[in-house]
């Protein structure tokens, strides 16, 4: 099963401790992996399909990124193929354009009910997966919603609503992170994520991981899927989960 990592702050942070750290925990994640952040308001995600960890060693260029990334939002995809092609295609994070703003998406899921979904947008390339289109299908109905505004709450709103219908009409198991790199939406239905604020050696961020135990001998607190409800959404701006709604 694919992990996730994110990150999020209140001004341009790195982190170079704790992605390799997600990457080592992680590492039987084997068909590919990526980085996404966000520079001046514009999305930059690396990624590739090879092995994230290969002769006892880190992916150089995972290594190297890991050391130079710097943002308010990063999240890290690692990847167990369920569906599509093992290829940098299939690779997340995956980046689509809308409502003004660039969004970064990675998903950790099964959901093969969807992949029949055709968005009448701009699809992304060549990506023939689950994911590609759950994040098309979440794009579009977001878009419907534009013209309640831009603001958290509305954002949220229009999410949750969009993640809804998704569910109701593609029946799966969802667990995905999305940004716009000023707020970090999370996503489950049917994992759990650990998040972490409040440590020094965090100095003001909040981590959040898919990984069971956490990254670190720290105090992680385990935020669990929703009971019989759809799933669990957290919105989180800055170092705080500033909403959070069972669906």
């Amino acid at each position: 099963m694919c992990d996730l990592f994110a990150l999020s702050a209140k001004k341009d942070y790195s982190a170079p401790e704790f992605l390799p750290i997600f990457a080592v925990q992680a590492k039987k994640n084997m068909d590919g992996w990526g980085i996404g952040f966000f520079r001046k308001h514009h999305s930059v995600v690396e990624k590739s399909a090879e092995q994230i960890f290969h002769s006892g060693q880190l992916h150089d260029s995972f290594q190297r990124l890991a050391r130079v990334v710097k943002s308010r939002v990063i999240i890290c995809h690692l990847r167990f193929r369920t569906s599509g092609l093992i290829d940098e295609c299939h690779a997340h994070p995956f980046v689509l354009k809308f409502g003004g703003q660039d969004w970064i998406f990675a998903h950790n899921g099964k959901a093969p009910a969807i992949e029949s979904y055709r968005s009448s947008g701009e699809p992304i390339q060549d990506a023939v997966s689950d994911s590609a289109r759950a994040f098309e299908y979440l794009r579009d109905h977001i878009e419907g919603h534009r013209r309640h505004g831009a603001a958290p709450p509305m954002l949220f709103e229009a999410l949750s609503d969009s993640i809804i219908q998704m569910i109701d009409q593609y029946p799966g198991e969802y667990n995905f992170l999305l940004s716009n790199g000023h707020l970090l939406f999370a996503f489950t239905n049917h994992r759990q994520f650990m998040v972490m604020k409040g440590s020094e050696n965090l100095k003001g961020a909040l981590l959040l991981t898919t990984l069971a135990r956490g990254l670190t001998q720290e105090k992680w607190l385990r935020v669990a899927k929703a009971t019989n409800r759809r799933g669990l959404l957290l919105a989180i701006s800055g170092n705080d989960v500033v909403l959070h709604k069972s669906l």
